[in-house]
């Protein structure tokens, strides 16, 4: 329900959440072996780290899903693509609720942004205007390091929808993300990849369009072992609910009670921050 303050003027409501969010983003610190993970809708996260660095992951905030596919956003976006100031801006693939053509131009106003995505992403930032010093492509297997960051694509199965996706690995002050991006399930080929213990992983649960539903993702968990479950992709649009719970963030933690005591599963709210501490 809207407050008082803002009825009748939803577009309002929605910079004023907003700025509230962004203003939480500037604030809060994360602490040596520390994360803040900020949930911004659909695939979107925003991760605070240790020197305040922020990294961006599948940002989607705009409405050009509606523009060029007829797919309506059914939740309003949390933060403004101007606020963003992300150090690195991380993409799995150009579809553009990864990939948001419609905000890119926006971010890449920002000098200090490095852009990071698989190889399909490369058409997006050159269109876009980006110049190559701005952007690194990797491909499954392949590593860029930064100063106390290192990102690395891993196996991702999306079909022939987006051939070139790919999963992330980011590790930083000890603490190991692994975002999913848009994949079916793999357990044996995304573990292989991995070749790691993980902290944190992100997932989708809508079971549309190629992706794991919520029974697939908790199986996945189940190999992969994370402290922290993270559930995405709902609620953003209609055509990503399906039949058996697909895209039900209810169902999804229906099936999470079979995970080990070890790992919690969350369905974070749009613009919620997660603090996790490493040990």
């Amino acid at each position: 329900m809207q407050s008082k303050r803002y009825a009748g003027n939803w577009n309002h409501y929605k910079i004023a959440t907003a700025m509230k969010l962004t203003e939480k983003i500037i604030n809060e610190t994360a602490s040596q072996n520390e994360l803040l993970l900020f949930f911004l809708g659909q695939a979107g996260f925003l991760l605070k780290i240790d020197e305040g660095k922020l990294l961006a992951i599948d940002l989607y905030l705009s409405d050009a899903a509606e523009r060029l596919f007829g797919f309506k956003r059914m939740i309003p976006a949390v933060v403004q693509p101007e606020d963003l100031n992300a150090d690195v801006y991380l993409s799995t693939h150009s579809h553009v609720d990864h990939l948001d053509v419609d905000i890119l131009p926006v971010v890449a106003k920002n000098d200090k942004t490095l852009f990071i995505g698989s190889p399909d992403c490369e058409a997006v930032y050159r269109q876009t205007g980006i110049v190559s010093d701005h952007y690194r492509v990797l491909g499954i297997g392949d590593t860029h390091e930064l100063p106390g960051l290192q990102v690395r694509a891993v196996y991702a199965d999306h079909g022939d929808l987006a051939p070139d996706a790919v999963g992330l690995l980011v590790e930083t002050g000890g603490i190991k993300i692994y975002h999913a991006g848009d994949t079916a399930f793999a357990p044996e080929k995304i573990s292989e990849s991995l070749q790691t213990n993980i902290d944190v992983m992100i997932a989708p649960i809508n079971g549309q369009f190629g992706n794991m539903n919520a029974r697939e993702m908790c199986r996945l968990a189940e190999v992969l072992k994370p402290k922290i479950l993270i559930a995405c992709h709902f609620w953003m649009f209609l055509e990503h609910v399906g039949e058996g719970g697909c895209g039900d963030p209810a169902a999804f933690l229906q099936e999470a009670k079979s995970l080990p005591k070890s790992t919690t599963p969350i369905v974070p709210a749009p613009g919620e921050m997660l603090r996790y501490r490493k040990g």
